[in-house]
């Protein structure tokens, strides 16, 4: 299982075009809204470390592991301190877009605790079908397995799925943070839903990405002034 790094993106055009700008033109004036940025932020984070539970959802989750599970040991310590904010631009996605502020996840079973059956939904992730193991080098060779695509459980519980997303729906249930535009069509995405920081994110209300917003906005009306007085 991979390392999810969740984010919580704010995108603004030409944000990140003023940010290169501030930094070298106006280095003070970018410290000062990367800071306002970070202010704005804590909040939010601070709201979703609260959804995160005390105990584990599941007693054995906070067992050691075995194999991809070894890392993903459950520590309500560990979840809340993934929780942060960055103010500073993130890598290009694939479809190219940057983000310039963001709150990310990235405790590995922070990340399974905020999105769990958001795709696979209630019933969780289908049993994956035993195979023999034919590859003299195998480990189990000539052993019978469980064996999928990361969308399968390789558990032999075939309720296992079910079990884990519905002891995780007690302790929070996934919120929808989208917000549609006024006009907006189309299906919403999955990206948007979750436990801990899309919770807050959606209870927020979108006075959070606002106040991003006008905080960018006021740092390119700043800047502009400047460049006047410059010339």
């Amino acid at each position: 299982m991979k390392r999810r790094r969740l984010k919580m993106p704010t995108e603004v055009k030409g944000a990140l075009e003023l940010r290169k700008a501030l930094r070298q033109f106006t280095p003070n004036l970018a410290k000062e809204t990367q800071k306002e940025l970070g202010s704005i932020l804590r909040p939010i984070t601070n709201k979703a470390k609260g959804f995160i539970p005390a105990q584990p959802p599941l007693s054995g989750w906070a067992k050691e592991g075995n194999g991809s599970w070894a890392r993903l040991k459950w520590s309500s310590g560990e979840a809340k301190r993934g929780i942060g904010f960055k103010a500073t631009p993130s890598k290009p996605n694939r479809a190219g877009f940057r983000s310039l502020a963001r709150i990310v996840n990235a405790s590995p079973s922070g990340a399974i605790f905020e999105t769990a059956g958001r795709k696979s939904g209630l019933d969780g992730r289908p049993q994956a079908p035993l195979a023999k193991v034919v590859a003299p080098r195998h480990p189990n060779y000539g052993k019978t397995i469980r064996s999928g695509t990361k969308n399968q459980s390789l558990s032999n519980n075939p309720e296992a799925g079910k079990q884990f997303i519905a002891a995780i729906n007690k302790e929070g249930e996934i919120v929808n943070a989208y917000r549609r535009a006024e006009g907006q069509s189309g299906r919403s995405s999955r990206k948007m839903r979750g436990r801990a920081i899309f919770r807050a994110w959606a209870e927020d209300g979108g006075k959070t990405n606002a106040a991003v917003i006008k905080a960018i906005e006021t740092s390119k009306l700043k800047f502009e002034n400047y460049t006047l007085k410059a010339k």
